[in-house]
């Protein structure tokens, strides 16, 4: 009796849960189909607004990409045109060099310099460039010439030349320019109006090359050179400089007196080379030695005094733009006074017919100001009599100190 009971009310409890739960589909179907009614609503929605971000976006990087071709542009015209160089202060103590053979404005290189210079992007291949050299001396007792006032010389531009760097190595430079022939400018230094060329023959970076000189700049200087150059790196810590100069004249043919009226024997022959090298003899050391000889001919009697040998010891180098750094130097000069054409006399510090040495450093106390102080001693006027008659040039020993901060711009 009791198991029928019990089966009675399970049965009734089944039939129950069913008709419950067949009674609760249609409202849980539609509750649904409201919730899927919504969020299409919603995607539809967000779907509008992702269309409108993409567009937004879109429309930025076409802005970004516009500003920067803009950009880019300006910096490419910027790039085109590039003004640099240095104003230099200098001092110099040489009561001595009013005993040599020196003009009356150069007896004292104490001066205001501004060195101006432009690179002016033609294509990827061509520059131009031009130079303008300033430089005002002024008075600090320094006897005849400067008569107590200040000596203002007017700035120009002197220098205008094209520079072409070739896909194919070839390098070439053309117009009027600052050319040097050695690696202490001590074959020629000077301003010249012509041509030269270079090529790479080694991997290394060594260049064989040619040139076509004629004077430029200096009164009455009426000769022109040509001649075969190599330079740059032989081997793993080497490198070379060498030059041969083939003059348009005879061998004791006649030039114009420099500066003045009138004619002079070629005071330096029709030739010249120069053989220079350098290297690092130790960390931070670095040797360069410079040989130049002519082909001068003296008269009978007289010894041709036509060779010259430069030697610089460097340690470290200064960085304008970075403070604190620094360099010093030892150097050593022989210039016969028929030893070289027209070499760079580092303003009147390597006089011809000269022989000393000179110790120096540079130093940056501040970003792109360079500092430089160095002292020479030297014998001068080597080829003339210490007690000749008072009209000829007489040897004298020189005591040079020189001081100078260089602006860099």
């Amino acid at each position: 009796m009791m198991n029928r009971k019990k089966t009675g009310a399970i049965l009734l409890g089944l039939t129950m849960g069913l008709t419950g739960t067949v009674c609760a589909a249609p409202a849980e179907q539609s509750d649904i189909s409201a919730r899927i009614a919504a969020i299409e609503a919603q995607q539809q929605q967000l779907a509008a607004q992702l269309e409108a971000l993409k567009a937004e976006n879109s429309k930025l990087k076409a802005e970004k990409a516009e500003t920067e071709n803009k950009v880019n542009d300006v910096k490419k015209e910027q790039d085109r045109v590039k003004i640099h160089g240095f104003v230099r202060a200098s001092w110099d103590k040489d009561n001595a060099r009013n005993q040599g053979d020196a003009w009356a404005d150069e007896k004292d290189n104490s001066r205001y310099y501004l060195n101006l210079l432009g690179d002016l992007k033609i294509n990827d291949e061509w520059t131009g460039h031009f130079q303008s050299e300033t430089n005002q001396r002024f008075a600090h007792q320094t006897g005849n010439g400067t008569e107590g006032k200040l000596k203002r010389e007017h700035g120009q531009i002197q220098r205008i030349w094209l520079t072409g760097n070739l896909k194919n190595g070839l390098e070439i430079n053309a117009g009027r320019k600052w050319s040097p022939l050695g690696m202490q400018f001590s074959l020629l230094g000077c301003t010249t109006s012509g041509i030269d060329v270079s090529y790479p023959i080694t991997k290394q970076g060594l260049r064989a090359g040619a040139f076509y000189y004629a004077m430029a700049e200096y009164d009455n200087a009426d000769f022109s050179m040509w001649g075969p150059t190599i330079r740059g790196p032989i081997g793993h810590n080497f490198d070379i400089n060498l030059a041969y100069a083939k003059l348009n004249v005879g061998r004791t043919g006649e030039l114009n007196k420099f500066y003045e009226a009138g004619k002079q024997k070629t005071p330096f022959g029709n030739q010249g080379f120069v053989l220079s090298a350098a290297t690092n003899v130790a960390k931070n050391l670095r040797l360069t030695a410079d040989y130049v000889q002519t082909n001068y001919q003296a008269d009978p009697g007289e010894q041709d005094n036509n060779r010259a040998y430069l030697a610089r010891l460097d340690y470290k180098w200064t960085n304008p733009s970075v403070v604190g750094s620094f360099g010093a130097y030892l150097r050593y000069h022989d210039i016969q006074a028929h030893g070289n054409i027209w070499a760079d006399d580092a303003w009147g510090s390597l006089l011809k017919d000269s022989k000393g040495w000179t110790v120096g450093f540079k130093y940056v106390p501040w970003k792109n100001v360079e500092w430089e102080t160095f002292y020479q001693i030297a014998d001068c006027g080597m080829s003339q009599k210490a007690d000749g008659e008072w009209w000829e040039k007489k040897s004298f020993k020189r005591n040079l100190i020189r001081t100078q901060l260089d602006y860099h711009f």
